[in-house]
C-alpha cells in the first residue's frame, strides 16, 4: 500500500521512480467541469520561480497601473511562448515555429485566488482568459489613448478594471473551472489542480435569465 501524508495543508509533489514507478498505474487521474460563484481576492503574476506581483484589495490604483508592464511579456505569436532578449536587446526567435516570426505582446497567465464562502479556491488562469477579464482589452494597446481627444490610455482603463474586480465591495462572478483530482487506488486526493474555462461576471445579477 502506498501512503502518502500532507501536513499542515503544504502542497508537494509526489515522484515515483525505481520499482516505486510500479505504482502508477493504481493512481487515477478524474477531471471535471464545474461553475461556482465567488469572488476573486487577488491576482498573481508569477515573474520568476521566486518573484511575482500580487494584485489584491490593498493594491492601490496607483500601484495597479504602475504594474503593468511587468504583467505583460512579448512572445511568439503562434505558440505564445516568451521570447529572449539578446545583448543588444534583439528578441529571439520561437525556433519551435519557424518559419513563422511574428510576435505578440500577452498577459501573463495568473493565480487566481476565489473565495467561495469561508474557503479559498486556487485557480490557473491563462491569458487568453486574463484578456476576456479585462473586457478584451488587448495587451499590446495599453499604451495607446481610447480616442485621440483624450489623455486616457487603455492602460488606465485595465488598472481600473483590476482595482474595480479585487474590490471588498466588488460583486462576486460565475467562474467555470476544470478540477483535475490524482487520486489513489483507494480514491484518496493526492493532489488537484483548478483551471480556469470561462468567467462570468454578470450572471450573478441576471440570474436564470443567463445562459452558459
Amino acid at each position: 500500500m502506498l501512503t502518502v501524508e500532507q501536513a499542515q495543508d503544504q502542497h508537494y509533489a509526489l515522484v515515483l521512480w525505481g520499482p516505486g514507478a510500479a505504482w502508477y498505474p493504481q493512481l487515477q487521474r478524474k477531471k471535471g467541469v464545474v461553475l461556482i460563484k465567488a469572488q476573486i481576492s487577488e491576482l498573481a503574476f508569477p515573474l520568476t520561480a521566486a518573484q511575482k506581483i500580487a494584485l489584491n484589495a490593498h493594491s492601490s490604483l496607483k500601484s495597479i497601473f504602475s504594474s503593468l508592464p511587468n504583467i505583460i511579456y512579448t512572445g511568439c505569436a503562434k505558440c505564445g511562448l516568451e521570447l529572449e532578449t539578446d545583448e543588444n536587446r534583439i528578441y529571439k526567435q520561437c525556433f519551435s515555429c519557424l518559419p513563422f516570426t511574428m510576435k505578440k505582446i500577452y498577459y501573463r497567465p495568473a493565480l487566481m485566488t476565489a473565495v467561495d464562502g469561508r474557503h479559498n479556491v486556487y485557480i490557473r488562469v491563462e491569458s487568453k482568459l486574463i484578456e476576456k477579464i479585462l473586457l478584451n482589452i488587448s495587451a499590446d494597446c495599453l499604451n495607446r489613448v481610447i480616442v485621440p481627444s483624450s489623455e486616457i490610455t487603455y492602460g488606465m482603463v485595465v488598472a481600473d478594471l483590476f482595482h474595480s474586480l479585487l474590490a471588498v465591495s466588488a460583486e462576486p462572478c460565475v467562474l467555470k473551472i476544470q478540477s483535475l483530482f490524482v487520486l489513489d487506488e483507494n480514491s484518496y486526493p493526492l493532489q488537484q489542480d483548478f483551471s480556469l474555462l470561462d468567467f462570468y461576471p454578470d450572471m450573478v445579477k441576471h440570474g436564470a435569465n443567463a445562459r452558459l
